[in-house]
């Protein structure tokens, strides 16, 4: 998943799937580094 704050790919370790209110999937997860809310649209 990328971080925009800290503007790398990162390796998560829980992430958590959700879908959107339109109904496609995604992904979201928490920064190992800064704790930022990172958000990956289309993960299945």
């Amino acid at each position: 998943m990328y971080c925009v704050k800290d503007r790398a790919k990162k390796e998560v370790n829980d992430p958590e799937r959700v879908t959107m209110k339109n109904g496609k999937p995604a992904m979201k997860a928490k920064c190992p580094d800064c704790g930022t809310t990172m958000f990956k649209i289309g993960a299945a």
